[in-house]
């Protein structure tokens, strides 16, 4: 995942982010495939990064990592729920918008395959 994360530009972050709260806020509670109480810190937290200045290099590193982290907490989330619910990682994810974050939880062809 970190190697993944690292080519994500700060906007594909936000972007993602703000993908996931929207599919987050029309999902009913007991549908959600991550936490809700992670997507009760995404709202005021999307504002907040909003209004940081990224301008100061600092400021975007620890920008990043708070987000990234997040985002990862979040993909840790589905990973789990989908495994438990026995539905496919993969599907889960992009319909959160972790499209950026694919790649790794794309399951092999022979499993489609074999079932």
């Amino acid at each position: 995942m970190e190697v993944l994360l690292n080519t994500l530009t700060d906007e594909q972050r936000v972007e993602t982010l703000n993908s996931v709260y929207k599919k987050g806020v029309t999902t009913p509670k007991d549908k959600l495939a991550f936490s809700a109480d992670k997507l009760v810190y995404l709202k005021p937290f999307l504002s907040k990064l909003q209004a940081i200045d990224t301008a100061d290099l600092g400021n975007r590193f620890m920008v990043r990592q708070v987000v990234d982290q997040l985002l990862q907490d979040i993909a840790d989330d589905i990973t789990v729920t989908s495994v438990r619910e026995n539905v496919s990682v993969y599907k889960v994810a992009a319909e959160y918008g972790l499209s950026m974050l694919l790649p790794q939880y794309q399951e092999p062809m022979y499993l489609d395959k074999v079932a």
